[in-house]
């Protein structure tokens, strides 16, 4: 029998959410996809690398496709508004999108390295983006009906510890396989080998999709109202400051972000087996923590977990500056997993809080427009930087590591994220009753967590559960 939100508001035990077949399809929808996060959009970078990008293509593959997705998520709010058919809308956006892994995997195979293939990528993965921009307000809409308030976080805790075990094993596979095919000089067919399998990952999230309950949509006329409307209200908006606070994070993040990769594959001489092993240590690190975030952000709210974690990832990048050995790269990477985790949670959870249900796809599709601009700027002020100033500088000359200007972005993007969340943090404000906590016994808290056995170990700990997307592979 189909169940509803209003149906099990009063669901409160632990697993008890499981019950709702809905949300037990939600968990096997979110594998099909991290699969095709794992093998297909964790490797673009380095696919673009391979066909020979130059550092500011590099750039623009990482964020101009997110960006037109971003811009494109209205569209799939009139969709949404328009048919009141999520679940059809979304079965149908996620099949297209196994479609497109076929030619952008053969893209090697027949075009060769180059320029012209590099921008047919960039091309291909916007529309990618774009298709999966149509869905992301669907979805957010649809999911946020099924899912029970009072363990939202909870749910999507659990939901996303699963998704990270799949990311992470699809990553340490699709590296395995394009280590082999390097090493017998055919890494284009590696690279056909695992988008194939990011095309797989979509099919299977297209079918399990077809699963969902679809509950009635009601979206009155005082519920639509547009960018200009949201713009405007933003100086008294909570959710409005919110967005703009993410969006500034985002765009010091991607100041260096898509960077990172050209720096151990160009500059390091990394093989894909080091990338792969220092990326898949952030998925890792997720996965043994974001149940505990989960229990975290439903006990104390998710502005306190945004305030420590804020700091946390502004201090991740900065760290990258003092070894460029592979055993410290890892321990960063975990580091960085255990943060971003948290902070994408509390990210995810608020605007399940802050917005109601039939403003919910509007809202989220107006933060990702806004989110989309500031990383594009992000991305190019970057790669300006990377390509006009010299590598060399006064404070490099007090680092063990020889010059880089990639240094130079790491740290200027940490200080960036400082500042704002300096800036923004104080302007925005929970939005439903929590337990009262001081800042350094919250941390305290997130430091004791039992991820498996129940045994206590520094920081990767306890737990409940806890939601969010699982941020970027590449946990900088």
């Amino acid at each position: 029998m189909k169940q509803t939100q209003a149906e099990h508001s009063d669901l409160k035990t632990s697993h008890s959410y499981l019950t709702i077949p809905s949300l037990r399809y939600s968990i096997l929808d979110g594998l099909g996809g991290s699969i095709s996060q794992g093998s297909g959009e964790t490797y673009l970078s380095a696919f673009g690398i391979f066909l020979k990008a130059a550092p500011l293509q590099v750039g623009l593959l990482a964020t101009l496709p997110p960006l037109i997705g971003a811009l494109l998520q209205g569209f799939g709010v009139w969709l949404m508004e328009r048919f009141l058919r999520r679940r059809q809308i979304l079965v149908i956006l996620a099949a297209i999108l196994s479609l497109i892994w076929l030619p952008v995997a053969l893209l090697p195979v027949v075009l060769g390295p180059g320029g012209k293939t590099v921008t047919i990528l960039i091309l291909l993965i916007c529309l990618y983006f774009a298709l999966a921009g149509f869905a992301a307000p669907i979805w957010n809409s649809l999911i946020g009906d099924l899912v029970p308030s009072n363990s939202r976080g909870r749910y999507f805790g659990f939901r996303s510890r699963k998704c990270g075990l799949a990311v992470f094993l699809a990553m340490i596979l699709a590296g395995q396989v394009l280590h082999i095919f390097e090493k017998a000089g055919l890494a284009e067919f590696g690279f056909l080998l695992i988008f194939l399998m990011a095309a797989f990952g979509r099919v299977m999230s297209s079918y399990w999709l077809s699963k969902y309950d679809d509950p009635p949509l009601h979206v009155s006329a005082e519920d639509r109202f547009s960018f200009i409307d949201f713009l405007r209200r933003a100086p008294a908006s909570n959710f409005a400051k919110f967005a703009f606070f993410i969006a500034t994070i985002n765009l010091a993040v991607n100041f260096a972000g898509p960077y990172f990769a050209v720096y151990m594959l160009r500059q390091l001489n990394f093989s894909y087996l080091q990338y792969t092993l220092i990326g898949a240590s952030a998925v890792i690190a997720q996965f043994l923590t974001l149940q505990h975030w989960g229990y975290l952000c439903d006990r104390f709210g998710n502005k306190k977990i945004l305030n420590v974690t804020a700091v946390g990832v502004a201090l991740s990048p900065i760290m990258w500056l003092f070894s460029a050995q592979t055993w410290y790269l890892v321990l960063i990477q975990l580091y960085g997993g255990f943060v971003w985790a948290g902070f994408n949670l509390a990210v995810g959870n608020f605007l399940f809080d802050a917005v109601s249900p039939p403003k919910r796809a509007r809202c989220a599709a107006y933060q990702a427009i806004i989110n989309g601009i500031f990383v594009l700027c992000g991305a190019l002020l970057g790669g300006w930087y990377a390509s006009h100033v010299p590598a060399a500088s006064l404070a490099e000359k007090l680092w063990i590591l020889p010059p880089s200007v990639y240094f130079q972005l790491f740290l200027i993007s940490g200080l960036m994220r400082l500042a704002a969340a300096a800036v923004f943090l104080p302007l925005f404000a929970e939005v439903r009753p929590v337990e009262a906590i001081h800042h350094p016994k919250l941390i305290f808290q997130i430091l004791h967590l039992r991820p498996l056995s129940g045994a206590t170990f520094g920081p990767l700990s306890n737990g409940r559960e806890k939601r969010g997307k699982t941020s970027p592979s590449m946990q900088l």
